[in-house]
């Protein structure tokens, strides 16, 4: 099996390491497993279409592109669980608990550390290529309210380099949880998940409040609420958590 990251573009600036991979990757220019790595993004992504804010240098903002081996559309979500579970796992080695807020953001406490975008490149039913682009707070977060840094947790500095080397082994040597037993893999990220069995705010798209407790996901990612009593699942789009 080929190991990821043996290849890594470092680059001084560029508009999104997302939007670079898929680049090469239309031009037939990347290797299987090549991370695409940046000091500085000038229009870095997130979810719901939010830009990734960091400081030039000082964080780790990166995508890793890989073909996967036949996961299929209806288990593209596989990627996104055992990205975030290798993330809690690779913080635990700086000494940092983290977990993982739904759908794919990392969290210490109320604060967030880090963030994954994952984006698909289909062929067929299958994914051909899966470009998993991560930003982590390293030496400084933005200056946001609920954002941290490993520096601000265990107050030293690392190169994101280093961060980087250990995110990539830890990935690597997992791997076998990427393509095995699926409820497996989802046990393992409810494990994770941030806020399970308590009771949380959210808005839906309509603007309204209200109080549901974090049960888990369903299979294609959804996340599973106790709402008054009754069994909800909504997708990200439809709503969104109000931190305290």
């Amino acid at each position: 099996m080929t190991k990821l990251g043996s290849e890594i573009y470092h680059l001084s600036v560029v508009d999104s390491t997302n939007n670079y991979a898929a680049k090469l990757i239309s031009e037939g220019k990347l290797q299987n497993g090549a991370v695409i790595m940046a000091d500085f993004q000038t229009n870095g992504r997130g979810q719901r279409g939010n830009t990734w804010q960091s400081v030039s240098a000082e964080n780790l903002m990166f995508s890793l592109v890989f073909q996967p081996i036949s996961i299929t559309l209806d288990q593209q979500i596989r990627i996104s669980w055992y990205t975030a579970l290798v993330w809690v796992k690779c913080l635990q080695r700086f000494s940092i608990e983290a977990k993982i807020k739904w759908p794919n953001d990392i969290f210490v406490a109320t604060e967030k550390i880090g963030g994954i975008l994952i984006e698909q490149q289909i062929q067929g039913n299958t994914i051909a290529w899966s470009i998993v682009g991560c930003g982590i707070n390293v030496n400084t977060a933005p200056d946001l309210i609920h954002t941290s840094s490993l520096f601000e947790q265990i107050n030293v500095r690392f190169k994101p380099t280093t961060v980087l080397n250990e995110f990539l082994e830890l990935f690597n040597g997992q791997i076998h949880l990427l393509y095995g037993e699926f409820g497996q893999l989802k046990t393992k990220f409810e494990a994770e998940l941030w806020g399970k069995h308590t009771l949380q705010l959210f808005e839906d798209t309509h603007g309204q409040r209200w109080q549901a407790t974090i049960l888990g996901v369903d299979d294609s990612g959804k996340l599973k609420l106790d709402k008054a009593g009754q069994y909800c699942y909504f997708d990200l789009q439809e709503i969104r958590l109000i931190l305290p």
